[in-house]
């Protein structure tokens, strides 16, 4: 095995983590109780990991918040060397008072390597599977996004463009607008956004150059909104979208979609991730059905656990 150091809260930073996965985010979150774990040889960060305590159960998760986190290394780690970081992170924990763990990683589709191997480590290290859900992605290529979604959206689409419903990215300043349509479609469906926008304008100001807004303006009114984040240079992932009440007759989130697609193509991004559709592994046909017809496919994403 090569010559490792384990750091504990130093914050080292490493181009292998994705947003959810750096530090940043994680003290976002954590409010000074998580710990965030590296593993060096060199002077330079080859895993990562951060846990925080969620609840009085002795439950402690990775991520605190957020959709997923769990262990980033890069693809030069021998698997024995990630076991061996792994194995001192959780005696450490256990030394923090720890007596469950889960770990939520990243969809499969982000990185089928990482995903693989890191369930694998999981699995040896006695995690089970506590949930399993779909993941919607799309691989970015030279297509447009016409070109590969179904007849009845490029039919939305079309209508839009004839309307002059037209998608495009939006300024930071925005934020707050882009906000009210997305709590007015949530609100139209009995739902609320898991975010105030208070808690939406620090990330703006904590990830500034990573979220990207987008909306669909009919005049003075944005008919349809979407807010991404840049996870790394090769995967966007939307966070929210939706129409605002009364636009069903035109679909605009599919001209979001569009524009999102658009501008994924300029940034040279790879993926697009649009979260998952099943809750609980609970299907919801009709959000699969409407995924698929903007050109997304199918990937795992898990949950795993295990009792210290």
């Amino acid at each position: 095995m090569a010559d490792y150091t384990f750091h504990d809260n130093a914050f080292l930073g490493s181009d292998s983590t994705s947003l959810f996965q750096q530090a940043e985010f994680f003290l976002l979150h954590s409010v000074g109780r998580g710990r965030l774990y590296e593993w060096t040889t060199d002077g330079n960060v080859a895993a990562s990991v951060h846990f925080t305590p969620v609840g009085e159960d002795g439950l402690w998760r990775s991520p605190a918040l957020g959709t997923f986190a769990g262990f980033a290394f890069n693809d030069k780690l021998k698997l024995r060397d990630l076991f061996a970081f792994y194995d001192r992170v959780e005696n450490t924990l256990r030394s923090e008072g720890a007596k469950q763990l889960e770990v939520l990683p990243a969809p499969m589709s982000h990185d089928p390597l990482i995903f693989s191997n890191q369930l694998y480590l999981l699995r040896t290290f006695g995690y089970e599977m506590t949930r399993c859900d779909l993941n919607h992605s799309i691989e970015i290529d030279a297509r447009s996004l016409s070109a590969r979604i179904s007849y009845g959206n490029i039919k939305r689409l079309r209508k839009c463009q004839r309307e002059g419903l037209i998608s495009k990215q939006l300024p930071l300043s925005a934020l707050p607008e882009v906000y009210e349509t997305l709590v007015a479609n949530r609100l139209g469906k009995g739902h609320t956004l898991s975010m105030t926008l208070m808690q939406l304008q620090t990330m703006v100001d904590t990830f500034t150059k990573s979220i990207v807004l987008f909306g669909c303006q009919d005049g003075a009114t944005l008919a349809a909104a979407g807010l991404c984040i840049q996870l790394s240079s090769s995967v966007l992932y939307v966070f929210y979208w939706g129409d605002r009440p009364g636009y069903e007759a035109y679909s605009p989130v599919v001209s979001v979609a569009d524009a999102i697609y658009a501008y994924a193509q300029a940034e040279h991004v790879k993926l697009i991730d649009v979260g998952t559709s099943t809750l609980n592994s609970d299907p919801n046909f009709g959000l699969i059905d409407f995924k698929r017809g903007l050109g997304f496919t199918e990937s795992l994403k898990v949950r795993m656990s295990k009792k210290l």
